[in-house]
């Protein structure tokens, strides 16, 4: 039963009932339907009759479910399964939270509408496209911190708020503790190399998989898909040897046989310049041969986290236009929007992170502490001096009071909502962290 109509009546392996309200939409694995469950409504996805006999061991892949769905979701992020419905006429479906209002899945931020001359979807500020980054990069931290790797992992996976940059998981029902293959038949164009080759999926080839979205979530265009690998007619072969043999990154400063050009690889080649030089570093490296061949050396997590975090805070509303632009700390650059110059003499440096002294930027609990912390909880703001802007001052916004100490060895203290002005040497205490102007 690969068709489930209204009113439609199932039980799951608890014994509970849930009932069919509406279709929702459908995919290569199955349908999906708004329910009522218990009295509440939420989401059955159910599987095609076709797919479960495509499966190289359905009854292993029903177990793996029934073991997620004990063991629990890694963070509040996904769409976890929650309960497992009961075998009926050769498949079954499994039961998960609805989507709220206000999420867009990653695909419309990846289609141009030629009617609004936009993408689909797009992201209402840089600062919004980051904290998506962020939090697709935790998402997949704590999914590997819990012992669990991705089956089949696609830009159909993440339904993103654009305002917030907030990111629900979904299609966990691919997701393994022990990466064994269950012949889930994903998309070639975001599996690591090995991976399409036919090895087994783990948290390394889902590193690499982790590359491609945040590549595309900056770009729009694929990293892999330049002149050398779009023929004019793509084969199976072809396909396996693009994304598995021979895998060559468009902007490769070793490698140009695949390089971008102007009519497939527009964003990429506008934004690469545009985006800070270790952000483009740790492309090259998920992309280049010591990522793309064994022994597949991948970029980590936290080592993503570090940069989209670092770049967030150096995202900046332009005092001349007012739109978003990039700045360093010790460095005169240029808006990217409107050429006007923007001059950042020093910053604020705490053991793990650095912030530029800035009007407007942002420090995050995470920046500021020793070891791990929150990063989208805010605990200060850089403010200008609304008579002179060239003072820069620290803006308390935890419910606790700082401690400053100054050059001459004095203490004072700020307290939530009071500020310390920027000056060098200065030396702030938040909490247990401490920070040095410069």
């Amino acid at each position: 039963m690969s068709e489930l109509k209204n009113g439609f009546k199932g039980k799951t392996l608890s014994g509970s009932e849930f009932t069919v309200l509406e279709f929702l939409g459908g995919g290569g694995q199955g349908n999906v339907y708004r329910i009522n469950f218990g009295g509440k409504e939420m989401a059955l996805k159910w599987y095609h009759k076709s797919t479960v006999e495509k499966m190289k061991d359905p009854k292993q892949f029903y177990a793996n479910l029934e073991a997620n769905i004990r063991k629990g979701a890694p963070t509040k992020a996904f769409l976890w399964p929650e309960e497992l419905s009961e075998w009926i006429d050769g498949t079954f479906g499994y039961i998960m939270q609805l989507r709220p209002q206000g999420y867009e899945e990653l695909t419309r931020f990846l289609i141009w509408d030629p009617k609004k001359r936009c993408m689909k979807a797009k992201f209402s500020s840089i600062t919004a496209r980051c904290n998506a980054a962020i939090n697709i990069i935790e998402g997949f931290r704590a999914l590997h911190n819990d012992g669990y790797s991705y089956q089949d992992l696609n830009n159909g996976n993440f339904f993103i708020n654009p305002t917030s940059g907030d990111v629900l998981i979904c299609d966990n029902d691919n997701v393994s503790e022990r990466g064994v293959n269950f012949g889930i038949a994903g998309k070639q164009r975001y599996m690591a190399p090995e991976v399409v080759l036919g090895g087994a999926p783990d948290k390394r080839s889902d590193r690499f998989s982790l590359a491609v979205i945040l590549f595309r979530m900056l770009f729009v265009e694929h990293p892999l898909e330049g002149k050398y690998s779009t023929p004019p007619c793509m084969t199976p072969e072809l396909e396996k040897k693009f994304y598995g043999s021979d895998p060559v990154f468009v902007l490769d400063p070793d490698d140009d046989r695949n390089a971008a050009n102007n009519q497939l690889n527009t964003n990429t080649l506008r934004f690469w310049k545009i985006y800070p030089e270790y952000i483009r570093e740790l492309f090259i490296k998920s992309f280049g041969n010591e990522s793309v061949k064994p022994p597949y050396d991948r970029v980590i997590e936290r080592t993503w986290l570090d940069a989209f975090v670092r770049m967030r805070s150096e995202v900046v509303a332009c005092p001349h236009c007012g739109k978003e632009t990039f700045i360093s700390e010790g460095y005169t650059a240029s808006c990217m929007y409107c050429g006007g110059p923007l001059t950042c003499r020093g910053g604020i440096k705490f053991k793990r992170f650095e912030v530029p002294a800035f009007g407007g930027v942002k420090l995050y609990d995470g920046q500021v502490r020793e070891t791990e912390g929150d990063f989208h909880e805010i605990v200060a703001e850089i403010v200008r001096n609304k008579k002179d802007p060239s003072k820069l001052a620290l803006r308390n916004l935890t419910k606790s009071s700082w401690n400053v100490k100054l050059p001459d060895n004095t203490v004072r203290t700020v307290e939530p909502d009071g500020v310390m002005p920027l000056i060098k040497d200065f030396v702030v205490n938040i909490g247990s962290a401490e920070g040095t102007v410069f």
